[in-house]
């Protein structure tokens, strides 16, 4: 089912938790610079006040290490990568296909998309399933 150019791998988010005001995202992004660490993929939402920065770095121990020691509250996850097809039946069988299994897709969002591809981050409810469901679609898992 899955084309041979689809690939995924796990990898850790972090989630960085600020206020929501300006300024607050180029300061996170500027510490992080100045320290060698390369952004990979960025979501951000907010709720009343307060906002949290969800992270895939390249060097996430390094940069959950240095936000902690900085004075915010960062946590890390397991998320799920997907490199595939730009096409919209792509993602949506692969996703068909994880369901299939009794995957949820707690949350997810695209880190980039270029050269007829797309990266997707998501967060499925039980990651070890839905690696499975992919492996059997077809996809080389990374």
């Amino acid at each position: 089912m899955a084309t041979a150019k689809t690939s995924f791998a796990k990898a850790v988010q972090l989630t960085v938790y600020i206020d929501n005001r300006k300024g607050t995202l180029a300061a996170l992004t500027a510490f992080l610079a100045k320290h060698d660490v390369m952004i990979q993929g960025l979501t951000l939402a907010d709720t009343e006040g307060h906002g949290h920065v969800r992270l895939i770095v390249g060097e996430t121990e390094k940069a959950r290490q240095l936000i902690e020691d900085s004075g915010e509250l960062v946590s890390a996850r397991e998320v799920l990568v997907m490199r595939t097809s730009s096409h919209p039946r792509e993602f949506s069988q692969l996703l068909r296909v994880m369901a299939d299994r009794n995957v949820n897709i707690e949350y997810g969002y695209s880190a980039c998309a270029s050269g007829g591809q797309q990266t997707v981050v998501l967060v499925p409810s039980d990651m070890a399933a839905a690696l499975d469901a992919l492996a059997a679609a077809g996809a080389m898992e990374k």
